[in-house]
């Protein structure tokens, strides 16, 4: 009897394949760091041609001119009516002489230091800023007006070196010393014009009766 034929087996199909299909790229693994995986890509070099950005301009230290002799024996500032000296300062021609420097440090280091002295300057600064700058400029328009207004003053700075010996800060020494120096000033300016004025008229008044009696 005859024998079947035996099966064959089945053929493998090969997979089919589209022209043009690229093959699918290969996944990275997920372990890779990240600085591997991103890549940075150096930025295109310019085109020749372009101007590049100009750099600033370094800037230039400025110069000084240097000063003339105008400028360095220009006048002496002299006091305004703010506080200073107006009348000593037109007499002796400075803010800076040595009188006017006496002044101010009898008016800011002792008198301004206490209470009474600061109400004494205060009322003092009221009269007399009342009248000083039209005295000074007056001064500055005469210059005899001017040395006979620094003679005048002269017995007064000399009556208030007694106050140079006040102890700042105290107000019985300042007021002890302020009085002596103001009895001082109205005696040199009051009681001395005063008493010679009265010697004057007595005296005048005693010739005119030795006459009358010679008659």
């Amino acid at each position: 009897a005859d024998e079947p034929p035996a099966a064959e087996p089945p053929a493998e199909e090969a997979p089919s394949t589209t022209i043009g299909d690229e093959p699918p790229a290969a996944e990275q693994p997920d372990d890779m760091p990240d600085e591997q995986q991103q890549v940075d890509v150096p930025p295109p070099p310019p085109e020749p041609g372009m101007d590049k950005p100009d750099a600033p301009a370094a800037e230039q230290p400025a110069t000084t001119a240097p000063a003339t002799t105008a400028d360095t024996d220009a006048a002496p500032v002299e006091d305004d009516d703010d506080g200073g000296c107006l009348i000593a300062t037109a007499a002796y021609g400075t803010e800076i002489a040595p009188q006017v420097q006496h002044l101010r440090e009898v008016r800011d280091g002792t008198l301004l230091t206490t209470e009474s002295g600061r109400a004494f300057m205060s009322a003092f600064g009221t009269a007399y800023y009342a009248f000083s700058p039209q005295v000074a400029d007056l001064e500055r328009a005469h210059p005899a007006l001017r040395q006979a207004v620094a003679a005048l003053v002269a017995p007064m700075l000399l009556a208030l070196q007694v106050v140079d010996a006040a102890e700042p800060g105290s107000e019985h020494s300042v007021v002890a010393y302020g009085a002596l120096a103001i009895a001082l000033v109205a005696g040199m300016y009051v009681a001395a014009p005063a008493a010679g004025a009265w010697y004057a008229v007595r005296l005048g008044r005693g010739r005119a009766g030795g006459k009358s009696r010679g008659a």
